[in-house]
């Protein structure tokens, strides 16, 4: 059932400006796709501890753009705005379909207000528009997710309707503290079963047609995971993100079939560290330790080249993901907590 707060209009949100309850000269009206309002939204995320930061959240005013381009122009993110009495832009939400999901009728919704409005239900006002907005293009369900540790961002969640579905937890490893010699095994394993491992570096060398059949197995991989890098993996974003680092994509073949991927980029913010930012096997080849054996080569990786930490995260419903990074050694960190909410 909709969780949504009354307003003239109901669920239906016609695009005019509306005072919010309670917090006189605060006003809610949708977004402008214009660079100063893009500065604005951005400027509110980059406000915030990046511990605090979830998904589809940009603190650069040309990523934020960049996301709102990826969707084709009948799908762009709806997103409301909550402007103060001087003009400036204290909060925003925004909803979008969830494209990489094969279940129908999915959207996904965030909110943020800066801390010193919070409390005033600008967030909760704020929520029901974006809601009242994937309802009335016909959401049949919204998905959302907060940091796990922030005890008012669960209980917002909670509060406004939404379940729990899943955790998402950041696996961290210290590469100083593995024998990677005494893990070769699982490599060799795969290797001797048939299975080829190299990297994109290595592989775009002699295969002409690796963007394609990488860009259909990346595609074909994300199906399966609750929490993509994008939401919509067009060849042009996925040729982009793969060719950040070549040399730390590491891909399974079976013959001239694609079958698996681990996907490492260098973490901005930590010149020592490395984000692993996907680790997938197809369906049919799964639990035959491909995915171990492309795990091990990530930690070769960082290991030769003098990374001293990976993080990766991890799906609580993701059981032999979770077993084979915390046989490597990966420990749990806090993450975030994915919720649902029906709209029908």
């Amino acid at each position: 059932m909709l969780h949504v707060w009354k307003t003239d209009e109901g669920v239906r949100v016609r695009p005019r400006t509306r005072p919010v309850k309670g917090c006189i000269g605060i006003r809610i009206r949708p977004f402008r796709r214009t660079d100063d309002e893009y500065a604005a939204v951005a400027a509110i995320v980059a406000r915030a501890p990046a511990s605090e930061v979830c998904d589809f959240e940009y603190s650069n005013p040309a990523d934020l753009r960049a996301f709102d381009d990826v969707f084709a122009s009948d799908a762009q993110p709806r997103r409301y705005v909550a402007v103060a009495p001087d003009g400036a832009i204290i909060g925003y939400a925004h909803t979008f379909p969830t494209t990489w999901i094969a279940e129908p009728g999915g959207f996904w919704a965030a909110v943020r207000v800066l801390p010193a409005y919070r409390r005033l239900t600008i967030g909760r006002q704020l929520l029901a528009r974006a809601l009242g907005e994937a309802h009335a293009a016909g959401g049949l369900f919204a998905l959302a997710e907060v940091r796990e540790q922030l005890a008012d961002a669960t209980d917002f969640a909670e509060q406004t309707g939404f379940a729990e579905m899943l955790r998402s937890w950041e696996l961290r490893l210290d590469t100083r503290t593995v024998d990677s010699a005494l893990l070769r095994r699982y490599v060799d394993r795969a290797e001797a079963s048939g299975i080829r491992l190299t990297t994109l570096a290595a592989l775009r060398e002699v295969d002409p047609d690796w963007l394609p059949k990488l860009h259909a197995l990346h595609f074909t991989l994300n199906r399966d995971v609750p929490l993509p890098d994008a939401p919509n993996i067009t060849v042009e974003w996925f040729e982009r993100f793969a060719l950040t680092c070549p040399e730390a994509f590491f891909i399974a073949l079976d013959g001239d079939r694609y079958i698996g991927e681990s996907i490492m980029h260098p973490d901005d913010r930590q010149p020592d560290a490395l984000n692993q930012r996907m680790t997938g096997v197809l369906r049919e080849y799964r639990g035959r330790g491909v995915a171990m054996a492309l795990k091990v080569l990530t930690i070769e990786y960082a290991q030769t080249r003098g990374y001293t930490q990976i993080s990766t995260w991890v799906e609580s419903t993701n059981a032999s993901m979770l077993a084979i990074n915390e046989r490597l050694g990966f420990t749990r960190h806090p993450g975030l907590v994915v919720y649902r909410q029906d709209l029908t």
